[in-house]
Formats: C-alpha cells, sequence, structure tokens
C-alpha cells in the first residue's frame, strides 16, 4: 500500500509546481490588464451593441439588463449579450485566486470567503445566462427562474466585494495594503448598495402603506426608483472593483517583503526591551545587595 503513495509524491510536487507557475504567468498585471480589457468589450460591449439594435428604445437608466437577454423583448439579438456575460462571467475567473492570494496576507479566512463567493456568483450569473427570461412558461416549475438566478448571482458577487473591503480594511490597519484600496473598494461597493436597498425599501413601502404613496409619486420619474440604474451601476462598479484590485493592491512579493521587515523590526523592538528589561533588573539588584549590611 505505502508504494502508490510513494510513486505519487513526484506527480503531487510536479502539479503544485506547474500550478505555481502558472499563477506566476496568469497573475501578472499584463495578463490582467488584458482580462480586464476583454471582460469590458465581452460585457459592456455586447450588451451596448445589444441595446442600439433593441427593437424599443432603450434607456439604461430605466431598463433593467434582463430585457436584453429576453427573447420576448429582444427576439433578434437576445443571444448577443447572452454570449458576451458568459464569457465576460469567464474571464472574471482567474480574479478569484488573484483576489484570495494577495489579500490571505491581511485576513486568510475573509479572502477564502471572498474568493470562493466571487466563484459562486460567477458560475450562479453564466447560469442566469443560460436560463433566458421566460414569460410564457415556467422553467424548473419556477416562474422567473431568470430573475432568482440573477439575483443571487449579485448577492454572491457583493459578499465577494464586502469581505474583499473587510481585508482591504484590516491590511490597512496593518500597513499591508494602501488606503486608497480600501477606500475605492468601499465606494464602488457601499454606494450601489446603499442605492439598491433604499430604493426596494421604498418600493415594498408604498405597496403596504397608502401613506406611503406620494413618495412613490414623486421618485416615479427618477433614475433611482429604477432597478435598471442600479443594475448598470452594480455591473461598472464590479468592473471599476476588479481594475482596483489589479492597479492598487501590491504585488504578493512586495507584500511578503514589507512583511517580513515589519516582522524584522518588531522582533529588533522585542529583543532591545527585553535586554533594557534585564540591564534594569540587574541594575535594581546591585542596589539591593549594596543596600544589605
Amino acid at each position: 500500500m505505502p508504494m502508490p503513495l510513494i510513486a505519487d509524491a513526484p506527480v503531487t510536487r510536479r502539479d503544485r509546481l506547474l500550478e505555481s507557475r502558472l499563477a506566476q504567468v496568469l497573475y501578472q498585471k499584463a495578463v490582467l490588464s488584458a482580462l480586464l480589457a476583454l471582460i469590458f468589450l465581452a460585457f459592456f460591449g455586447t450588451l451596448g451593441l445589444s441595446a442600439r439594435m433593441f427593437p424599443q428604445n432603450y434607456d439604461w437608466r430605466y431598463r433593467v439588463i434582463s430585457n436584453l437577454l429576453s427573447p420576448r423583448d429582444n427576439p433578434g439579438h437576445y443571444w448577443l449579450p447572452a454570449c458576451g456575460i458568459i464569457v465576460a462571467a469567464v474571464l472574471m475567473l482567474p480574479f478569484a485566486g488573484y483576489l484570495r492570494r494577495n489579500l490571505e496576507i491581511a485576513s486568510p479566512r475573509a479572502a477564502r470567503v471572498s474568493a470562493g463567493a466571487l466563484i459562486t456568483g460567477i458560475v450562479a450569473l453564466i447560469c442566469a445566462c443560460l436560463a433566458v427570461p421566460q414569460h410564457a412558461h415556467d422553467v424548473f416549475g419556477i416562474r422567473r427562474l431568470h430573475e432568482l438566478i440573477a439575483r443571487s448571482a449579485a448577492g454572491f458577487i457583493a459578499i465577494a466585494m464586502l469581505s474583499a473591503c473587510w481585508c482591504a480594511w484590516k491590511g490597512f490597519r496593518k500597513n499591508l495594503l494602501h488606503e486608497r484600496l480600501f477606500w475605492t473598494w468601499s465606494l464602488v461597493t457601499l454606494v450601489p448598495l446603499i442605492g439598491i436597498f433604499f430604493s426596494e425599501c421604498l418600493l415594498v413601502l408604498t405597496r403596504l402603506e397608502p401613506w406611503a404613496m406620494p413618495i412613490r409619486s414623486v421618485l416615479q420619474n427618477s433614475v433611482f426608483w429604477h432597478l435598471g440604474f442600479w443594475e448598470w451601476s452594480g455591473s461598472a462598479a464590479v468592473f471599476v472593483f476588479l481594475c482596483a484590485a489589479v492597479f492598487v493592491t501590491p504585488s504578493r512579493a512586495t507584500q511578503t517583503r514589507y512583511f517580513g521587515e515589519s516582522s524584522s523590526r518588531e522582533l529588533s523592538g522585542q529583543i532591545a526591551n527585553t535586554a533594557r528589561s534585564e540591564r534594569m533588573e540587574r541594575g535594581h539588584c546591585n542596589l539591593c545587595s549594596d543596600e544589605i549590611p
């Protein structure tokens, strides 16, 4: 029985070495920058092109992205944005490992949560594109399966971004990450979430309480009232979040070097304090011995 384990050991080391080399190549800023450009073209490019060919006037401030993926609303080109979003989602997968690799030095658990939630959100986003919006019949017994999966994807991506913000905060407190990374991530994460939260709360309030109807009449023509505005804003926020992860997050080598220097300084300080304490105790003992008759 131990022979297969010994035979598998070189294979395991070889796989780890290959994975390490692949990570070194994939997580370079030049490669990630190219992925960001492809994500922008695949996501916003196909959505913008589909919006121009939309049968009716498509206003991104008032219409949701699902209208572009709907066979009923966009019968001729609904497949185009669906394919573009799927390609963009696949290209986002390397960023999950990149976030975990660069954030685990600040908070390993939160970094794993961020990476796992991002992967789950990406998979849900792909499934939402495959389950196109249906208006005539149920899918797997669910009337609005696309909306359910799409909101689940948005929720998991929001969890990933919030966890990354927590890592950035802890890294900023430990002088491991830049302050501007925390503020950039917090801005692009919290503003859309707060906007969607208050918009949905006001919508529910106006449906349940008659006295809130004047609020709805005042805000009905505002872009902040419509979900489409917050969907597009959230999509742009995710892209800015990934850009900040690439261009603002310090490299792993820089973090390791700085962490090693900080640890060395702390260790040197502890040694100096210990030596100072020993000298003070030795001097105190000498004084006590001199006072004894």
